[in-house]
């Protein structure tokens, strides 16, 4: 059975749909909108603020949020592509922010923690190096802990990327899911070039 056709035309029945309307806010577009956000999120531990984009940090190629957390990648104003090093921010459930610079030349795929892969997976992303690179990360790390149970803690604990990437696709190998198991191959494929 299937729950495709449930509040599927723009998910009404959860209150999710976008307005054109509600895009074009004295003059501005959507995505300078977005420039300056910060969403309020629901999640079941409670709600928090999700951080996009501002004008002192720079542009975001990242944002995620978790159980007690919210995670923000930026590019800084003087970002040079042949050093790409980003400035991340991470705020907890009571606000307080960590913030620290990540050269994604130096992240280790076998050893680091989610922070610094996050950021390195959305670097692969927004140049174009691995365009599905974010999100196979995301869910990666999703099948290790479950969506809405990581905790700002357990962003910070070191891990072997590679070893989760590959439970993950086995995991979808296993369940017949051969559309989920390619949507980790190509970031899986430019890992281990």
């Amino acid at each position: 059975m299937s729950v495709s056709g449930i509040g599927a035309a723009g998910y009404p029945m959860g209150g999710y749909g976008t307005r054109r309307a509600q895009r074009n806010i004295a003059g501005k577009n959507y995505a300078d909108q977005m420039c300056n956000m910060v969403q309020t999120t629901q999640m079941s531990s409670g709600t928090f603020e999700l951080h996009i984009s501002n004008d002192k940090d720079g542009k975001a190629i990242g944002s995620m949020c978790g159980a007690d957390y919210s995670l923000t990648v930026y590019q800084p104003k003087d970002f040079d592509p042949a050093n790409p090093v980003y400035k991340v921010k991470v705020w907890d459930k009571s606000g307080n922010v960590t913030e620290r610079m990540v050269d994604v030349s130096k992240v280790d795929t076998k050893s680091s923690d989610y922070i610094d892969m996050f950021v390195y997976s959305s670097h692969l992303s927004a140049s174009g190096e691995c365009p599905s690179a974010q999100s196979a990360f995301i869910r990666a790390g999703a099948n290790q802990h479950g969506f809405d149970s990581k905790t700002h803690d357990d962003l910070f604990g070191m891990a072997d990327w590679i070893s989760v990437l590959k439970d993950a696709m086995q995991s979808q190998y296993d369940a017949g899911n051969l559309e989920g198991y390619l949507g980790y191959k190509q970031f899986w494929d430019f890992l281990n070039k």
